[in-house]
């Protein structure tokens, strides 16, 4: 960023999702550099990590969770299994359900990103304590929740 000093009038008059994408985006860059042997988007990434973290998802479940048409979690999800990352099964009480898993692969990759994230995660906190990032991290998530319910 050019202007890295900002005034205080203009961090606190900054909107929320400004700081968002502008974290992202240096993620986003960072991701790039570190998995270019994995071939992976960011996009595929959010998937990867809603499948593992919410086992026993359907495509439905992760529309809904995502924010995004069942439409494009189809076409997403046909991606990852075409890339060995993600299996899907009927479910064994409704047969018109389709669960979601990662594979062996997935888990590969997921552990892999989950690592580089991590890393990346400590070098851009690195000012914080351990309990002040932990609370910072319960407060975004409390935002989550709240901006949930304003849909």
């Amino acid at each position: 960023m050019d202007d890295i000093n900002w005034k205080t009038d203009r961090i606190l008059l900054t909107p929320i999702n400004l700081y968002m994408e502008y974290i992202l985006l240096s993620y986003n860059d960072f991701l790039t550099e570190k998995l270019k042997d994995i071939e992976i988007t960011h996009g595929e990434l959010t998937y990867i990590y809603n499948i593992k973290y919410f086992p026993e998802t359907s495509q439905r479940q992760l529309a809904e969770i995502l924010y995004v048409s069942e439409a494009n979690v189809a076409k997403m999800v046909k991606k990852l299994v075409k890339k060995g990352l993600v299996e899907k099964s009927k479910d064994k009480s409704n047969k018109s359900r389709n669960i979601l898993s990662l594979t062996d692969k997935g888990e590969s990759v997921f552990d892999k990103i989950n690592t580089i994230t991590y890393g990346w995660e400590r070098d851009i906190a690195k000012k914080f304590t351990n309990e002040e990032y932990f609370e910072f991290k319960q407060k975004l998530y409390e935002l989550i929740k709240e901006s949930a319910n304003l849909g």
